[in-house]
């Protein structure tokens, strides 16, 4: 069986939760948004230019899912539904983006965390790969880096991206082989 609500303790668990949840139980709600928040603020953060935007719009998305929940017919489907309330609220934040102008920070200029047990070399390698990445996924078209990021990070099927974007599963995989593609050309230096 395909499942849309994975999270910690496995499926009967999160379902339990949902269901507790559609009928009010604001602690499994809460047991909900502390599987799903991180998730939902790396797909919006990947959406959005600006980390502040990301965070509130997970904030939105997290609102609009309480008080929508118990209309959510087939719990089974949570995942492709949590997701859709991020995706229109992110398209909704870049419409009034020019209300509030926002200078996010590029990747490269952010401090990277070294412990003091990695080689300093090793480390510098694979900072540089994982900075050559970030560079050639904000380089795909945004319909391709959103697809990419969803299936290659968020971890969702064909068929879940297909709900979500509300395109056919056929341009869903078009859009994931061409950018997987250019993915593994910008990548091809670091193998």
């Amino acid at each position: 069986m395909v499942s849309g609500v994975d999270g910690p303790g496995g499926d009967e668990a999160v379902l339990a939760d949902i269901r507790a949840a559609q009928d009010g139980d604001a602690g499994a709600y809460a047991r909900l948004v502390e599987s799903w928040g991180g998730r939902l603020l790396r797909f919006c953060h990947n959406n959005l230019p600006a980390t502040i935007d990301a965070e509130d719009a997970v904030q939105d998305v997290l609102l609009t899912a309480w008080q929508k929940l118990p209309g959510l017919d087939d719990q089974t489907r949570f995942r492709a539904w949590i997701y859709t309330i991020a995706r229109n609220r992110c398209r909704e934040v870049i419409r009034n983006a020019g209300r509030r102008a926002t200078d996010p920070v590029p990747p490269e200029e952010v401090a990277v965390r070294i412990g003091s047990k990695q080689d300093p070399a090793r480390a510098h390698t694979r900072d540089a790969a994982m900075m050559a990445l970030r560079k050639g996924v904000a380089g795909l078209p945004d319909n391709q880096r959103r697809i990419w990021i969803m299936a290659q990070i968020d971890g969702l099927g064909y068929a879940e991206i297909a709900d979500i974007e509300e395109l056919p599963l056929s341009t869903i995989r078009g859009r994931l082989a061409r950018a997987r593609a250019t993915i593994a050309k910008e990548m091809e230096p670091w193998r």
